[in-house]
């Protein structure tokens, strides 16, 4: 699939990681083609599931989430199947990934402040055990893969 990718997709790619909300004439603009080819390359790089779709980026700050915490949880035997479902119905759970070694489970959730930490865990406390670390700054926060 790389070898579809040329200069103007690269452009394109690029420009909407930067700005999602760009108008077909703005990317025409900045890449010096019509937009009813700006158009056609984005519809086909998502055809081609490069694109998968467009996002608003929320400030967790501003929606009172003052803190974030990666949370690496080792489940109890047998209790896979259930940490697994909890962490999907945990609306502070805003990021996990399952992962090899001891620890099943490595998530980021977000807290008001620190005095949430121990309620939020504690619904786990039958399934798994924990280790936090607080989160002090996030010098990369989750980016899209770079352009081949």
């Amino acid at each position: 699939m790389e070898d579809s990718f040329d200069k103007l997709d690269l452009m394109l790619l690029r420009a909407l990681c930067r700005d999602a909300r760009l108008s077909w004439r703005e990317l025409a603009s900045l890449t010096g083609v019509s937009a009813p080819t700006v158009r056609d390359r984005v519809r086909r790089l998502q055809d081609m599931g490069v694109i998968q779709g467009f996002v608003a980026e929320l400030s967790a700050k501003a929606l009172g989430y003052t803190l974030e915490a990666i949370v690496r949880f080792k489940p109890f035997p047998g209790k896979v199947h259930l940490l697994s479902e909890m962490i999907v119905m945990t609306d502070r759970i805003v990021q996990c990934d399952k992962v090899t070694g001891e620890d099943a489970f490595v998530a980021r959730i977000l807290l008001k402040d620190i005095s949430e930490l121990d309620e939020v865990l504690e619904a786990f406390s039958a399934h798994a055990s924990t280790q936090t670390s607080v989160v002090k700054s996030s010098p990369v926060r989750m980016r899209p893969p770079p352009p081949a």
